[in-house]
């Protein structure tokens, strides 16, 4: 009971930890230089997740049961109160933000280095930080709104964080809009839920779910699941995060490692004991995730924006996620959400690193022949790329084989699924094998005299996240099932899905390293060798084609442009239409059709009104003789 008592006292401090750093950096930042900037907010980023550590800790000795902490009951019929509560879910949510939120910011102290608004950036990175902490520890969904809608806030801050940019300021604006869309489907859902619920308390909802009907299960988790479409850029609603990119590029590793992007994949993570009621939710999950997976891939073999290619890849990543969670696979779901959030801060961090050296070049055609130049970068970068490449034994292979084998065990349709999904695994590690060799072997024809390696102050972090990208893994293999022990509790009332044993796991493991092995050869054959120079496409007829794919790709298969010209230019268009018929003729037309009468006729009986006495009494003896008139024409009513 004491070490429950004092639990609950210590792990709200790795939450509320970021908020007070930021309101006191945004009080004195114009007395803090840079330095003393850096001090308190990795100080402070250090501390959280040291409390954070030792509360996963404490919650693990006592077999991770959840401890809940209710700061104050809001409304009491219906049940609705803030809170926070610490299980294996969100104990491992706690470490992973904390944790790399702490080495983002020990890399954006080089990396913001001399910045304008170096102050106002940390004041942003711990103000989202606190957010998505608000979100993961929430106990119900009205604290988890609270959180979902301020990380919304937090990220349009640090996407337009270069406001000056007219392309940061639309990319932020949006990135907010966007989200709104998810965020009212959001919103549709809790109030279906307290309706049929009558509370908002996670575990007294998912733990009564069986008398509820499936369709109102299904009402529920198709509303839930638009809103992580919005914010785990989910198609239809992916194409806010490559335009995010605008935003300093440790704030994008921030968003897609551990905060904003993951927030839908948690939340369906923590309703599953909602969706295993629903097929039809399940079914939907699954089949979106696997045309996100495979679209973003296909868009990104033909990006040449270094963090662009990056960007499609978080994408289409967190499309494998939502094809765990679809399969009834949500131990695996989460364990590629921790391997991803390693190698994918890897990437990103690396990739600042290379725009840093680069005075802050990001178009990868311009770059080339960097390994020799940024050795350390080029390593680590290449951990990077073989880990989401799916190569053993990195971290990207134990999570996402998990994946592919958990949906392959399903049966049925599920082998087209998992088919589908094994393409997306072999194109992954194509374009990510195609964006190491442009950046790093490559030679584009660039000369790149005064490129160097990155400080220390980058590097370091590059190291430490290029280790966990290879061990980070074997916390969940098959030998070993550590995350899913964490989960045991979360999920003990979930029918999870599990992977296939003895000769079947073997060759689902082959098949899957084969697909990884066979996207980086093709990269390194057509990027590193260039083969395709000594063939003569035309000869063979596939210059077309091969010119069409590229094409395509570039361009998202066109689909940014359709819902440009659909969605915004024609909703404009029609906004206008409709004001015009609507506003203009209906209602401004009414009103100023009584308008006009009234002066009109004002104006006419206004001729009436002289002034004088001889006027108004002629005007009198008129009347006096019409009512005369009308009493004598009048037959007289018997009484």
């Amino acid at each position: 009971m004491y070490q429950e008592v004092k639990l609950e006292l210590i792990f709200l401090l790795p939450i509320f930890l970021p908020f007070l750093t930021a309101i006191f950096l945004f009080l004195n930042k114009k007395l803090f230089n840079e330095l003393i900037t850096n001090f308190f907010t990795l100080n402070s980023a250090l501390l959280s997740f040291a409390i954070a550590a030792y509360s996963f800790i404490v919650l693990g000795l006592d077999k991770f049961k959840p401890v809940n902490v209710e700061l104050f009951q809001w409304i009491s019929n219906p049940d609705i109160s803030i809170g926070f509560t610490l299980d294996g879910l969100s104990g491992i949510m706690l470490i992973l933000v904390t944790g790399l939120s702490f080495v983002i910011q020990l890399f954006s102290t080089s990396y913001m280095e001399k910045d304008e608004n170096h102050c106002n950036y940390f004041v942003y990175f711990n103000f989202f930080v606190f957010s998505m902490l608000l979100l993961v520890m929430s106990s119900n969904f009205l604290v988890m709104f609270f959180g979902w809608e301020l990380v919304g806030l937090s990220s349009y801050l640090l996407i337009s964080f270069w406001s000056k940019k007219p392309a940061a300021a639309k990319a932020g604006n949006k990135a907010f809009v966007i989200n709104r869309v998810g965020d009212f489907g959001f919103l549709i859902g809790l109030m279906i839920i307290l309706d049929t619920f009558n509370t908002f308390d996670f575990y007294k909802i998912l733990q009564n779910t069986s008398g509820i009907a499936e369709s109102t299960i299904t009402a529920i988790s198709l509303f839930l699941l638009l809103g992580a479409f919005g914010k785990s850029a989910q198609f239809p609603l992916f194409s806010w995060l490559p335009d995010a990119m605008e935003g300093p590029t440790p704030a994008s590793a921030l968003i897609h490692a551990a905060t904003m992007v993951t927030a839908g994949v948690f939340m369906l993570v923590r309703i599953s004991p909602l969706l295993q009621h629903s097929k039809i939710a399940s079914l939907l999950i699954i089949i979106f995730g696997l045309i996100t997976a495979l679209l973003a891939a296909f868009s990104a073999i033909n990006q040449f924006d270094i963090k662009k290619v990056l960007a499609y890849s978080t994408i289409s990543q967190l499309g494998f996620m939502f094809i765990a969670i679809g399969a009834g696979a949500y131990v695996a779901a989460i364990f590629h959400l921790v391997t991803h959030a390693f190698f994918k801060a890897l990437l990103f961090l690396g990739a600042g690193a290379v725009i840093h050296s680069m005075h802050h070049e990001q178009d990868i055609r311009k770059m080339g022949g960097l390994r020799k130049k940024m050795p350390i970068t080029a390593s680590m970068m290449g951990i990077g790329t073989l880990a989401i490449s799916g190569i053993p034994p990195l971290a990207g292979f134990w999570s996402k084989d998990e994946i592919l084998a958990s949906v392959f065990v399903n049966g049925g349709i599920y082998y087209v699924f998992w088919a589908l999904a094994l393409g997306a695994a072999f194109l992954t590690a194509f374009y990510m094998g195609r964006h190491w060799l442009l950046i790093f072997e490559k030679d584009n024809g660039f000369e790149h005299s005064d490129v160097a390696e990155a400080p220390k102050a980058m590097t370091r972090p590059l190291l430490l996240l290029g280790i966990f990208s290879i061990f980070i893994g074997f916390i969940n293999t098959p030998f070993f099932h550590g995350l899913e022990k964490v989960l045991h509790v979360t999920l003990e009332n979930v029918e999870v899905t599990h992977l296939p044993k003895g000769i079947t796991l073997v060759v689902l493991a082959v098949l899957s390293i084969g697909a990884g092995f066979t996207g980086l050869i093709i990269a390194f054959l057509l990027f590193g060798m260039e083969l395709h120079k000594r063939i003569d496409l035309k000869k063979f007829k596939l210059e077309s084609p091969i010119n069409l794919v590229k094409d395509l790709s570039s361009n998202v298969l066109y689909l940014n442009k359709f819902g440009n010209l659909f969605f915004v230019s024609g909703m404009k268009n029609l906004s206008r239409k409709v004001a015009v018929v609507v506003d203009g003729m209906l209602i401004d037309g009414s009103v100023n059709f009584v308008s006009t009468a009234f002066n009109k006729s004002s104006k006419i009986t206004s001729t009436t009104q002289t002034g004088l006495v001889r006027n108004y009494v002629v005007y009198f003896g008129l009347f006096l003789l019409l009512l005369i008139a009308l009493f004598i024409a009048t037959p007289l009513v018997p009484r």
